[in-house]
Order: C-alpha cells, then sequence, then structure tokens
C-alpha cells in the first residue's frame, strides 16, 4: 500500500470514528402516530410540527451528542391499526415516547398498549373526557372536547343571542361525540335543538339532509366533522337560501375550509388552541420554519395541527434533556413541568396529565373574516 492510499484509509476512519462519537453509540429513538390516509390534510401538517421540533435538536447537536431519530406510522382512522402501530415502536423500534394517535378512539384503544409498557405518549389532538386520567404515561396536548363545546356555546350565546340550534354532524366517533357533548351545553344555555341530521364520511350531496334541516328554521346550524364533508355542507346550505350563521369545531381549522365552502365560510366560527399572532420569538421562528416546508413539499396546510404536535415532541425533547433519555424521564418532566415556553403557550399539565395553558382558557374562537380565520376571543 502506497503512502498516499495509506494517508486516504488513516483520514476515512478518522472521519468514520469522528461522526460516530458525535453522534453517541446509539440514536434516541422517539416514535409518532399520525393520520397519514384518512385525515392526511390534518396529519400531514401535524408530522411536519414533530420534524420541526427533532430536526432544531439534531441541527443543535442532538442531545449530549446523540442524534433524535424519529420514526412515523400511520394510523390510518382506525384502532386496530393504531395499536398496531403503536406495538411496533415499542417492541421492535424501542421507542422511549410516541406523539399520538390523533383521534380519540385510537389514542383510547392505542394508549392503553403504551401505557401498560410504561412508554409515554402524547396526543396533541385527542378530545375525549375519557383520556383524563387514563393512564400515568398518557398525556393530552389540547383542550377536551367539553371545554371547547363550553367555550363556544358561551361565545354563541353572548354574541348570537340564539333560541333554536339545528345538528348536523358527521356519522363517525369525532363527528357524532361533538354533537352529543355540544347538544348538552346548547341545552344548558336554554337553546333547543330543533333539528339532528347526520352524513357520512365521504359524503358529498348534503342537499337532502339540509332541506329537512331548513324546514325547522333553527335559528343557527352547528356542523361537527372534518373539512371534506363540513366544507361543502356549508356552501350548500347557503345554495338553499339557509343565511343562518355556522358554528363548527377545529376539525375545520385550515384554509382549505375556507377554499372549499368559498363565500359560505365568512362568519364561520370554530374554537382551536393556536393564536399566530401568539408573540414570542419561539413563535416567529416556528411560523417562519413551517411556512417554508409546506412550500418545499407541498403540503396541505394546517399550521395549528403543526403547532400542537411540534408542541408536544418539544415538551418530550426538554424531558430527555432534562432527565435523560427514559420514559421515566420524560413523565418525570411533564409531572413537574410549569410554563413551558411553547408555541400555544405558556404549557403545563394537571393531575390527570392534560395539558393547561397560562393565563387562558387554553381555547380560542375563531371567525372567518374577509377570508381568513381571525381570533374574536
Amino acid at each position: 500500500m502506497t503512502g498516499f492510499r495509506r494517508m486516504v484509509v488513516l483520514v476515512s476512519v478518522v472521519l468514520l470514528l469522528t461522526a460516530g462519537l458525535a453522534w453517541g453509540a446509539e440514536p434516541i429513538k422517539i416514535g409518532t402516530v399520525l393520520r397519514l390516509s384518512i385525515g392526511a390534510e390534518d396529519g400531514i401538517p401535524a408530522r411536519r410540527g414533530v420534524e420541526l421540533a427533532v430536526d432544531e435538536v439534531n441541527k443543535a447537536g442532538g442531545i449530549n451528542g446523540r442524534k433524535v431519530d424519529l420514526i412515523v406510522e400511520n394510523e390510518k382512522d382506525s384502532p386496530a391499526e393504531a395499536v398496531n402501530a403503536v406495538k411496533k415502536l415499542i417492541e421492535v423500534d424501542k421507542v422511549i415516547a410516541i406523539i399520538g394517535p390523533m383521534t380519540s378512539g385510537d389514542m383510547m384503544a392505542a394508549g392503553k398498549i403504551a401505557n401498560d409498557a410504561k412508554v409515554v405518549a402524547i396526543s396533541p389532538t385527542a378530545t375525549t373526557p375519557a383520556l383524563s386520567g387514563y393512564g400515568a404515561s398518557l398525556c393530552r396536548g389540547c383542550s377536551r372536547i367539553d371545554k371547547q363545546a363550553e367555550v363556544l356555546t358561551d361565545y354563541v350565546v353572548k354574541n348570537w343571542k340564539p333560541k333554536t340550534v339545528a345538528i348536523f354532524f358527521s356519522n363517525e366517533p369525532y363527528g357524532k361525540g361533538c354533537a352529543g357533548v355540544f347538544s348538552k351545553f346548547f341545552e344548558k344555555n336554554g337553546i333547543k335543538v330543533v333539528a339532528t341530521e347526520s352524513f357520512n364520511r365521504g359524503s358529498r350531496d348534503f342537499k337532502a339532509e339540509l332541506t329537512k334541516i331548513k324546514g325547522t328554521n333553527p335559528d343557527f346550524l352547528f356542523i361537527p366533522g372534518y373539512t371534506p364533508e363540513t366544507a361543502p355542507a356549508a356552501a350548500q346550505a347557503r345554495q338553499l337560501g339557509m343565511n343562518q350563521k355556522i358554528l363548527g369545531v377545529y376539525g375545520d381549522m385550515n384554509p382549505g375550509y375556507i377554499k372549499l365552502a368559498g363565500k359560505a365560510a365568512e362568519g364561520h366560527v370554530i374554537g382551536g388552541e393556536y393564536d399566530e399572532g401568539y408573540n414570542t420569538p419561539k413563535n416567529e421562528a416556528f411560523k417562519k420554519n413551517y411556512e417554508a416546508l409546506v412550500k418545499k413539499n407541498n403540503d396541505p396546510y394546517n399550521i395549528m395541527f403543526a403547532a400542537l404536535h411540534y408542541d408536544a415532541a418539544s415538551m418530550i425533547l426538554e424531558g430527555i434533556k432534562k432527565n435523560g433519555p427514559t420514559s421515566e424521564g420524560i413523565r418525570k418532566f411533564i409531572k413537574e413541568v410549569k410554563d413551558f415556553d411553547g408555541v400555544t403557550g405558556k404549557l403545563s399539565f394537571d393531575q390527570n396529565n392534560d395539558v393547561l395553558r397560562a393565563g387562558s382558557k387554553g381555547i380560542y374562537v375563531l371567525e372567518v373574516k374577509d377570508g381568513k380565520y381571525v381570533k374574536v376571543e
């Protein structure tokens, strides 16, 4: 071997050893379980939020020189698929924490697997009250649906002063759950439910059901579900001459709703958990970085879902920095953290592992004005 070749080999070995030392012996593995087929309009933005948090840590040198590896799984809007995804992450990939699943039904089913394995799982978007206190290793990064219903109903009562409402809901767990919970708050506040109709995921013609609702002449419409159905339902209500205000839920929190509903989107009111105007350096950087990812990947845009998942991932990563790369250390961090600097607010957790946002109800009332969602309360 010539001197030159020996030098090349030696340099190559040194570079390999240096790279190995820079990232430590093994990467730290975390997982995420997201809606990447059904509901991808929300799941892809959620993925970008998690990726942003992980990339920030890795670009800064990792955690104690160890790279963080993110393993992504698809929950497919199926509790059985979500269970399989979580089992794989825990048993095969050996992750120490999971962000997700996203939907309440998937989180309740798969969360039990994570809890039994003592692996921390934070769902940034599961709203069912049943998740509160469901397991020591399970956390919620958003508000409960009953809290959302309370805030939105209070707003409607104060500003719209209605006496009646018609409910047109998506006939799946999220839509049905919203319909049931909101009905109780409507009736508690003296708002009579005069019509209840439903639609299926994938439906695009709602005129028959809306015609029935129109005959009851409600003061406003409540249409809980997901954007691909709720937006055209709103548009068709307007086509039938129904000019009532429309209340939705945060399944509609994306520009896709405004695009699909067209002029019918104006005045649409929903509850949200992210204020783009939240004036902190961290949020300004997040917005800039998220916008760049959306442009680069031609993604569906939903900054609220990206923000909620960014915060959940950031807290898990901070827990690893503070207490080491174990689920036990992350649990300790979540139990003790106060006013974590998130992009959705200053974050803590209550005794049921539900998120708290300092200085707010944790829920913003948003209304479409001139083609954009604007915080009105």
